[in-house]
């Protein structure tokens, strides 16, 4: 277990630096595509380059917002029930979330690799490269969805072991 968490923490720090570092650069390539079309220049890998940087923040940073406990839930429902009630309804929601998510993940990984021949409009790039960063997401939040399938048992309220709650301090 604690493998498991140290592993999640670390791929949420990952998830985290490169939604930064790609977001950077998404910024750079649209300001930088901004200026030159200003100046009657064009920069067309801009917005190729900027495309596939967004596709990447969204796959990569929603495990980080899953492992945060930052995506959307409604919970009112679990927060009534007892907590022995709630922690297995929980535990049946986060399987058919590993559920999905492992289905995703396959089926992505699937696509990415029959993509190896096809290569960007303006960029000649793989696009295997662009469509990774899905299974890549899809597998940092299988890690975190596992770390929180093993800590319901030890939840001690309600709100410590929901996916879309954080716990108030």
């Amino acid at each position: 277990m604690q493998m498991l968490e140290k592993l999640s923490d670390a791929l949420d720090k990952l998830a985290v630096f490169l939604g930064a570092l790609i977001l950077g650069g998404v910024f750079l390539l649209v300001m930088s595509g901004v200026v030159f079309r200003i100046t009657g220049h064009n920069f067309s890998l801009s917005e190729e380059l900027s495309r596939w940087g967004l596709v990447s923040i969204c796959f990569i940073g929603s495990s980080a917002a899953l492992k945060r406990k930052q995506h959307v839930g409604v919970n009112m429902l679990l927060q009534v029930l007892p907590l022995g009630i709630g922690k297995v309804c929980v535990a049946v929601s986060y399987l058919a979330v590993l559920t999905t998510v492992a289905f995703s993940a396959h089926y992505s990984l699937r696509a990415a690799m029959c993509a190896q021949g096809m290569v960007g409009d303006i960029v000649p790039v793989s696009m295997m490269y662009v469509k990774l960063s899905l299974p890549f997401g899809m597998a940092m939040m299988f890690v975190h969805l596992l770390y929180g399938l093993f800590s319901i048992p030890k939840g001690k309220t309600i709100n410590s072991v929901l996916i879309g709650t954080q716990e108030e301090v």
